[in-house]
């Protein structure tokens, strides 16, 4: 997992200088850096051998080809160059049904990005090549036992290349995506698990929609905002200390490390966890001049695996302060690096068969680390932005019956609005 996290990270680097290098003629205008789009579609998957126990006897039936529908949200950068997105998973559909046995595959892409060689032009076919972390997630349920547990595989590195086809504000996106690792080790029982191995391959059909918010600033601005250096500090031209914003986004959480309560106690439960969606609400101060900012933040995310009459579920609450400070300005493309430490409080609840069990744990304070992004087109004069940031606590767990319930951290701010008021009533 450590090497598909690095892997990618230098993907993401290398990526950014190749569209650098590919994107610096004199005619490329600050605020056509980025668009913003929703893609609707599909990703179809071929049919696999799943396994269920049948009389002490492992057996095998064949699931038939499908879809997952989904979501995706993204925006293209670096002039048209370069792609960045998050994918939403919305239904899984299998093309016949099987009347004793089915299983259910979820695929999200945690974050994404595409490489395109040539700038997007109406009418014409573009080839892209990208890479993703994504999640994956099987679930199988046999009528004879309707208690199979369901298993997911977090920071799996992914690769696609296709082609994207558009007409004015529409696109139309034909792909194929390869993912390496879809081997699980999948519990048949409580006590007795076998090896399923999911489709590598998957083809998508998509339709997207983009645009510019940019384009609707005033004329002034988009003068201004247009002059301003490719790289350049983030505070260049502030005339004002700093602002207040406020901020919500989409987020999910991700347990980097095995949890050894759960590998002794359940093993036919995940050992690490995913968290549903949840919102990440935010409130805090932009130091304009000095290029930095603090903030608050409040999340409440529920993880929660379940299986053979076992529910396991855990809820945290937890507040933030990090101080984060810009690095550069790349024509809007603001990365910050900083620190954090959160007060956290876990509700756990286990539930086997009849017998359920509680606990709380309060008082939890974890020091962690925070990168991410701003696009910031207008600096420190816009009234919203969107930010998109990484929260890692690497020390965060607690301790049931003796075991540690390992909860290494990384929770993921997807795409997260932030408003300005200050900013506003000055405009």
């Amino acid at each position: 997992m450590k090497k598909q996290m690095i892997l990618m990270i230098l993907w993401s680097c290398s990526f950014g200088l190749l569209a650098q290098k590919e994107t610096l003629p004199q005619n490329k205008e600050r605020l056509d850096y980025a668009k913003m789009y929703f893609e609707l579609g599909g990703t179809f998957l071929p049919s696999f051998d799943g396994k269920y126990l049948n009389n002490n006897e492992v057996a095998t039936f064949e699931n038939s080809a499908s879809a997952i529908q989904y979501l995706n949200w993204g925006g293209f950068h670096f002039w048209g160059h370069g792609e960045f997105y998050v994918s939403f998973p919305l239904n899984y559909q299998p093309f016949t049904k099987n009347e004793e046995t089915n299983s259910e595959i979820s695929h999200s892409v945690v974050t994404g990005v595409r490489y395109y060689p040539w700038v997007y032009r109406e009418k014409r076919i573009i080839p892209y090549v990208g890479a993703n972390w994504s999640a994956l997630g099987f679930k199988q349920t046999n009528e004879a036992n309707d208690q199979y547990t369901s298993l997911f595989k977090d920071f799996n590195l992914a690769f696609d290349a296709g082609v994207l086809y558009g007409y004015k504000d529409f696109s139309l996106r034909l792909g194929a995506s390869y993912l390496g690792n879809t081997n699980f080790d999948y519990p048949i029982s409580k006590t007795q698990k076998t090896e399923i191995k999911l489709p590598n391959l998957g083809f998508q059909v998509g339709l997207l929609y983009a645009w510019d918010s940019t384009k609707d600033t005033d004329p002034s601005n988009i003068e201004k905002w247009n002059q301003y250096p490719s790289v350049s500090k983030q505070s260049l031209g502030s005339t004002t200390f700093g602002n207040f914003f406020l901020g919500v986004g989409p987020s999910i959480s991700f347990s980097l490390k095995a949890s050894e309560f759960n590998e002794t106690q359940f093993p036919y439960l995940q050992s690490q966890l995913s968290s549903s969606n949840y919102f990440d609400i935010v409130g805090g101060y932009n130091f304009n001049k000095a290029g930095m900012f603090a903030a608050f933040s409040f999340r409440n995310p529920k993880f929660e695996t379940e299986g053979f009459g076992t529910t396991q579920t855990i809820k945290k609450t937890s507040i933030a302060f990090e101080v984060n400070k810009f690095l550069v300005d790349y024509s809007g493309f603001v990365p910050y690096i900083g620190l954090n430490v959160a007060y956290d409080k876990f509700r756990y609840n286990e539930k086997v068969e009849e017998v359920e069990r509680e606990f709380t744990f309060k008082n939890k304070i974890e020091p962690g680390l925070t990168l991410g992004w701003d696009i910031q087109p207008g600096k420190n004069q816009e009234a919203l932005i969107l930010r998109t940031n990484l929260r890692w606590y690497p020390f965060s767990s607690f301790e049931i019956d003796d075991k540690t319930f390992n909860f290494s951290q990384l929770e993921y701010n997807l795409i997260q609005v932030l408003f300005y008021p200050g900013r506003l009533r000055k405009k």
